[in-house]
């Protein structure tokens, strides 16, 4: 399956920039249901303990979660999608709110899914924030501006960067070192690529 999972989170969202297909799933995570009127199109479930909402939705579609749990509810979402097939996912309001440690864990989760053989992508804003796995993303030749790469991974081995002003061949990056920040666009389709590892690539997307 190749469609796509959206889920909404409780965090900052001004807008839900996406038209979903009629074969994508669109998830709600707790808060982010306070959001459902920005999606063009009624979700298709709503998971979580619903605490940071305030109540259950009543809406039929739902998972009622325990608030004592070990899992967040946007990884709830996350595992909600991938029992129904979908490896693709894009999660809005996944960072900024009342509380900047499920910003890191929504980090986190970008890179459970890439665990896990699937592609995460957390847009904020004009920013987006994307994780992969043993594999080459290829980004548009307009994009403008800087785009950092960094390492999940304890180590990613066989990273490539072409196409950028500063350009990688076979290398190593690590969780220790923040070596790939601040890159820059050139015009030109940008590849970045690993061979053993997690990567995420941050940049701004096209206006």
């Amino acid at each position: 399956m190749s469609k796509t999972c959206y889920i909404i989170g409780a965090g900052d969202v001004t807008k839900t920039d996406f038209t979903a297909e009629a074969d994508d799933y669109i998830i709600c995570a707790d808060g982010g249901y306070r959001y459902k009127d920005l999606l063009g199109r009624e979700c298709d479930c709503v998971v979580g303990d619903f605490d940071s909402f305030g109540s259950v939705p009543e809406t039929e579609n739902k998972i009622v979660a325990p608030c004592e749990k070990d899992e967040t509810d946007m990884m709830l979402a996350v595992d909600t999608g991938y029992a129904k097939g979908y490896r693709d996912f894009i999660l809005f309001g996944a960072l900024g709110g009342e509380r900047w440690d499920h910003s890191v864990a929504n980090i986190q989760l970008l890179h459970y899914i890439a665990s896990k053989g699937g592609t995460g992508t957390i847009i904020h804003g004009d920013e987006i924030f994307t994780a992969f796995k043993d594999d080459t993303l290829i980004l548009d030749e307009k994009l403008k501006g800087y785009i950092s790469v960094f390492s999940l991974s304890d180590e990613s081995r066989g990273v490539t960067l072409k196409n950028l002003k500063y350009t990688l061949e076979n290398a190593v990056l690590n969780a220790f070192n923040p070596v790939g920040v601040s890159n820059e666009f050139i015009g030109e389709k940008a590849e970045i690529s690993v061979k053993d590892g997690v990567l995420l690539v941050v940049y701004k997307k096209v206006k």
